[in-house]
C-alpha cells in the first residue's frame, strides 16, 4: 500500500500506528447492540466481550455503568449458572435514538 493511501476513520475515532480507538458512546452502543440483538433471550458476559470487542476489564466497567444508570438488566440464568443481561426499555430507546440520529460511528 502507498504512504498515505491507508484507511480513514470517523473523527470520534483516533488512529495511532493503525490502531482504531473508540470512543465511550460506540463502546456503548456495541454492548446495547449485543444484548438487543438476543431476541430478548439475553447475553452472558463472554458474549458481549466478543460481539463489543471488549476485554474483561472494559465489559465489567461498562456493563457496571450500564447496569447503574437502568440501560441493561442483569438476571442469574438457571441453565448457565451465570448472569444474562438484558436490554431495558431505556437502553433499547437509547440506542434508537443514536440509530435515528447517524451518531454511531464506525
Amino acid at each position: 500500500m502507498e504512504k498515505g493511501l491507508g484507511m480513514r476513520y470517523p473523527s470520534s475515532s483516533r488512529d495511532l500506528g493503525g490502531f482504531r480507538y473508540r470512543d465511550r458512546v460506540s463502546i456503548i452502543t456495541d454492548i446495547l447492540r449485543a444484548v438487543r440483538d438476543s431476541s430478548g433471550k439475553g447475553k452472558r458476559k463472554t458474549q458481549i466481550m466478543q460481539r463489543a470487542n471488549l476485554n474483561y476489564d472494559q465489559v465489567n466497567k461498562y456493563l457496571a455503568l450500564l447496569l447503574s444508570n437502568g440501560y441493561i438488566e442483569a438476571e442469574l440464568s438457571e441453565i448457565h449458572k451465570a448472569l444474562i443481561y438484558r436490554a431495558t426499555n431505556k437502553g433499547l430507546d437509547f440506542v434508537r435514538f443514536l440509530e435515528a440520529e447517524n451518531l454511531r460511528l464506525i
